[in-house]
């Protein structure tokens, strides 16, 4: 057994570094990884690190050699004595230095292969994700420390604070036993609350109660606690550490999570353990809480370490700041052999003894999207050692689950953990499907969704980065090596912004695809907290890095949008809009129409009901305040509704409004906003939404258009205006037929409604609100429609699965009005187009407007944007 690090070891800082050929590669420090010095990112060593030792030994003192983490393999020699080898990227260890030291200099030589290479390919060992999200880390890429011992050291110890104020202390004791234990505890004000001295033998357990007041942790209330434990030897103060711990109770009641007796919904958020400026996962303090206090200042109040193990600097700022931790452990599409699953469960079980001690992680799960590649006994082993080290009754074996990614259906797990990434408007359909089946009664979360990648600000990061750590946009594969990267394109997309002539509308791509993220956001994070039964979720991600946009921080750590914002659909306590439920009569039966709640018909009463979703104590709230107002500040109209009942956890019904509308004559934006209050004049939960008020179209106005819909596609259009006669000079088409083409050609017009994929067009199926920016380009067309600055809520009707790419039909331009850019490969589609045929005019557009498309209006009745923009283009094309 190996001592646990003390308060105040040595840290050895400067080493040399000699490469495989003997050559000397110079002085650097540590902790860094060697990539940051330059050497190559497929070079896998072995390299040596050199650090000189002046030290004069005392007699009956024991010396140790302290790593907290080094990739991946390590070899320490001692004046050219074998220390011993360590195998893991993520867990620390110790060498006993005293048989081999000596007076005066000694030569300390730690030889490192990386994972990555062919010695240790990747999937075989505990890489995590970060090698798909950039390269492979080699070296001492955390602290190594020097420190002396007596006989006798603390090698583990466990400390266990409850909410009732009981702390149970485990810990181990390597070298001479029976030895003393001191242990003292202070409280949060560093006042000492308790101490003791006993004899202990190898293993010991003690048990205590912390005097009143005591103070438990929690994300809004972090109060930490500080055991320092002794080990004396024959009179000797032997050996000493610190531990910070908190006192904290985690539990289970059927779906909700509990946190010291209180309903808490963990809104986390997915952290890689990227870093621009270093290849390892070390920030520095100040990067770590900066992106903590974005963390927290976006709402959020759990972060989630998907495969990889912060560093106890990390960890301890999570438990000081307040921000609790998902630890997912580093297990991701492993090929393993039994050998190689042996390594995993003792790498395992190092790792979740270092870091159990901190408070602020609450949920563990054992890997990420395994398949059936990683047997499931091996799972239920590492779920079982888990479980008895932690004591947490939230560990789960795979997250995803293996419904979703081919594994094991006898999981091994204490919730629900999917990863259900998809569009808006897909998005209650999907969560419902997965969320409403038959299962014990346990907690239900998303254990990552909701990504949308905004436009990459490559002109920020060309002026303000230093090329050195831009390595990945490079093409060149010996600076930008694939390795085992799926998704490589990042090193193209500036080429293919400049042949579609982009470069010059980067700064406006980056600004409005950012505001379509938080659109995005808050419709997806909206859904989830209107679901009963959810139990919590991480948002993808808290930073940009070399292969996905879709952090709420960019590459540097900066916001990229209001993070504030967040906190209207992102809190304990937030505010939502539910809809009066329509039905439409289809094949002789009743489905479910769903109506647009983001757009209406002026000079109606529109019917929105006034949701909470809470979580905590109860809410002793008393009225709600709602008000509608024209975006150029006038008010429409305002009420208050009183509320007797304190407001219980979870989703709970507060009103049914009703809100008259008044008549427009063109369309008209509006903001709908709601607020909770306090008898005290405190606002507790407030949210907004946009509205869309549009006018009643005159169809009879357009005069005769021709109707050519054969399959029956345009559900709930008008039927008055339009005629069959082949003689129509404006068409409105679901089908190009002869018969449209010949009246276009000839100089009349059409609307062509795509509802299925067309090979002429170059139909794509692509993410309509993820993976995209949209850009409303300049056209006669919006004379007639309110233009979109940006893809937002309004918009929402329109959700379809696919875009066009062809720039001609029938050896035509294409003129593309509403585009869609890929913001992951630089690749541009179009939703609406213009094509001149012949003498006459062709508009066509993928846009939806009725059947079948997850959450969107099924027909036109209830598709009020819809119906107004389909008879707004006929207008053009007849006024043209």
């Amino acid at each position: 057994m190996i001592p646990l690090l003390p308060q105040h070891a040595h840290q050895l800082r400067q080493w040399t570094l000699i490469a495989p050929d003997g050559s000397s590669l110079g002085e650097l420090s540590v902790p860094s990884a060697w990539e940051d010095y330059g050497v190559p990112r497929t070079a896998e060593g072995p390299f040596d690190y050199v650090c000189t030792l002046n030290l004069a030994p005392t007699p009956n003192r024991r010396y140790w050699l302290y790593c907290e983490a080094v990739s991946y393999e390590a070899t320490g020699y001692l004046n050219g004595a074998l220390l011993g080898t360590h195998r893991g990227i993520w867990d620390s260890f110790a060498w006993e230095l005293t048989p081999h030291l000596k007076v005066g200099t000694n030569e300390l030589r730690l030889r490192v292969v990386k994972n990555g290479g062919a010695r240790y390919p990747v999937p075989q060992v505990l890489s995590g994700f970060l090698p798909y999200v950039a390269s492979t880390f080699g070296g001492l890429w955390q602290p190594v420390h020097l420190f002396e011992t007596g006989q006798a050291w603390l090698a583990d110890l466990w400390v266990r604070g409850e909410a009732d104020d009981t702390v149970s202390v485990e810990g181990a004791v390597g070298g001479a036993t029976p030895a003393e234990v001191h242990l003292r505890v202070f409280a949060p004000d560093d006042v000492l609350q308790y101490e003791a001295r006993f004899v202990a033998q190898a293993r010991w357990r003690h048990e205590f109660r912390l005097p009143a007041p005591y103070y438990c942790w929690h994300p809004r209330t972090p109060h930490l606690y500080r055991l320092h434990a002794e080990v004396w030897h024959n009179g000797i103060l032997s050996h000493s550490t610190a531990v910070d711990f908190g006192l904290r109770t985690v539990a289970v009641d059927g779906s909700t999570i509990l946190l010291n007796g209180e309903p808490v919904y963990p809104r986390g958020i997915l952290h890689w353990g990227w870093y621009i400026d270093t290849h390892a996962p070390n920030p520095s303090q100040a990067v770590a809480a900066r992106e903590l206090r974005a963390v927290l200042q976006a709402g959020f109040n759990m972060l989630k370490a998907c495969l990889w193990v912060p560093s106890r600097e990390y960890l301890r700022l999570c438990d000081k700041m307040g921000v609790a931790v998902w630890l997912e452990l580093p297990l991701w599409l492993p090929q393993m052999d039994e050998s190689q699953i042996t390594q995993v469960k003792r790498e395992y079980e190092a790792i979740v003894r270092q870091v159990r001690n901190h408070p602020s992680i609450l949920l563990w799960t054992l890997g990420c999207e395994l398949s059936a590649r990683f047997p499931i006994a091996a799972l239920g082993e590492l779920y079982t050692l888990v479980k008895q080290l932690t004591g947490s009754p939230l560990v789960r074996d795979n997250s995803g689950g293996g419904e979703c990614y081919g594994g094991s259906l006898q999981e091994h797990a204490d919730f629900a953990d999917y990863h259900l990434y998809g569009d808006a408007h897909y998005a209650r359909t999907t969560f419902k499907a997965f969320l409403e089946m038959p299962r014990p009664p346990a907690p239900w979360l998303q254990g990552e969704f909701a990504d949308h990648d905004t436009m990459r600000d490559f002109v920020t990061l060309r002026h303000s980065v230093p090329q050195r750590h831009l390595w990945w946009l490079e093409r060149d594969p010996e600076v930008n090596p694939q390795g085992v990267r799926w998704f490589y394109e990042t090193p193209f997309v500036e080429e293919r912004l400049a042949q579609a002539g982009l470069l010059n509308a980067l700064p406006e791509l980056v600004r409005t695809s950012r505001l379509e993220m938080y659109a995005y956001h808050k419709l997806v994070l909206e859904t989830m907290r209107s679901l009963a039964g959810t139990s919590g979720y991480v948002l993808t991600g808290l930073k940009d890095t070399p292969i996905t946009t879709a952090g709420i921080l960019d590459e540097r750590g900066e916001p990229k949008v209001s993070l504030e914002a967040y906190t209207a659909f992102n809190a304990d306590t937030v505010l939502l809009l539910d809809w009066h439920r329509r039905r439409a009569w289809i094949a002789g039966g009743d489905r479910p129409a769903n109506p647009d709640p983001f757009n209406h018909f002026g000079g109606q009463v529109v019917y929105p009901r006034v949701v909470a979703s809470h979580f905590g104590t109860p809410l002793q709230a008393s009225c709600l305040r709602w008000q509608l107002q024209w975006d150029t500040g006038e008010v429409i109209s305002a009420g208050e509704v009183p509320l007797q009942q304190p407001i219980a956890s979870g989703v709970q019904f507060l009103a049914q409004l009703e809100v008259a509308l008044p008549s427009v004559e063109a369309p008209r934006r509006a903001t709908f906003a709601a607020e909770l209050w306090a008898d005290s004049g405190v606002c507790l939960a407030a949210n907004t939404w946009q509205w869309g008020i549009y006018p009643r179209p005159d169809w009879l106005q357009l005069g005769t258009v021709g109707l050519h819909d054969p399959a029956e596609q345009l559900w709930g259009l008008p039927r008055e205006p339009f005629t069959h006669s082949e003689h129509a000079q404006v068409w409105l088409t679901t089908h190009l037929s002869e018969a449209v083409l010949t009246a276009v050609r000839s100089g009349g017009a059409a609307l062509w409604v795509l509802t299925a994929p067309e090979p002429a067009l170059g139909c794509e199926r692509v993410p309509f609100w993820r993976e995209a920016v949209h850009r409303f380009l300049p056209h006669t067309l919006w004379r007639y429609l309110p233009r979109p600055a940006y893809l937002n809520a309004t918009l929402f009707a329109f959700s379809t699965d696919v875009a066009c790419r062809a720039t001609t039909l029938l050896e035509s331009p294409i003129q593309p009005i509403w585009q869609r850019l890929d913001t992951r490969t630089g690749y541009t589609h179009w939703y609406l187009g213009e094509a001149r045929i012949g003498a006459g005019t062709l508009l066509i557009t993928t846009l939806h407007f009725a059947g079948y498309q997850g959450d969107t209006p099924l027909t036109l009745t209830y598709h009020p944007a819809g119906h107004y923009w389909l008879w707004a283009m006929l207008c053009y094309l007849i006024r043209r």
